[in-house]
């Protein structure tokens, strides 16, 4: 049993430093997805029920508790599409095949827009940011192919 927790540790230590290493690409952020932290409250009443008897597993516990709380964590990064949410990944700027951004305003809030990235493989992955849509249309040029279609649509 201890070999295995140690393969976990050794995997969930590889996932945080190849997230670490995403997330620091970030040029625009997006909103962060609370839902993470709901999702990491949840996961920590539940293996802290059992018992706690070794490092290893302390070790595994706190690191799957991070990785969890960082994958809210996503944006618009120098090479690639940082995703956010619990099956996060990174996506090269060449797969994507078109963005839509729609502009939203709430009372008394700065300016969001909500983004579509829609993928060659018809995937949609969808991000907030905390910016005017002329902003966000403008940094996305900087580092998005220039085939690519940005659409801004409204609700």
């Amino acid at each position: 049993m201890t070999g295995l927790l140690i393969f976990l540790d050794i995997l969930f230590i590889a996932v945080f430093i190849f997230n670490l290493y995403w997330q620091a690409q970030i040029i625009i952020p997006a909103k962060y997805k609370i839902s993470c932290v709901f999702w990491t409250i949840f996961f920590a009443m539940w293996v802290w029920t059992g018992p706690i008897n070794s490092w290893p597993y302390i070790i595994m516990v706190a690191s799957f508790l991070t990785i969890t709380l960082m994958q809210g964590t996503g944006g618009i990064g120098t090479k690639r599409l940082v995703t956010n949410g619990f099956f996060a990944t990174v996506v090269n700027y060449q797969k994507i095949a078109h963005v839509t951004l729609i502009p939203v305003q709430v009372l008394h809030t700065q300016p969001q827009v909500i983004s579509i990235f829609t993928m060659v493989s018809r995937q949609n992955i969808q991000m907030t940011f905390n910016r005017s849509v002329d902003e966000l249309k403008k940094d996305l040029r900087k580092v998005i192919p220039q085939n690519i279609e940005i659409e801004i649509s409204q609700l």
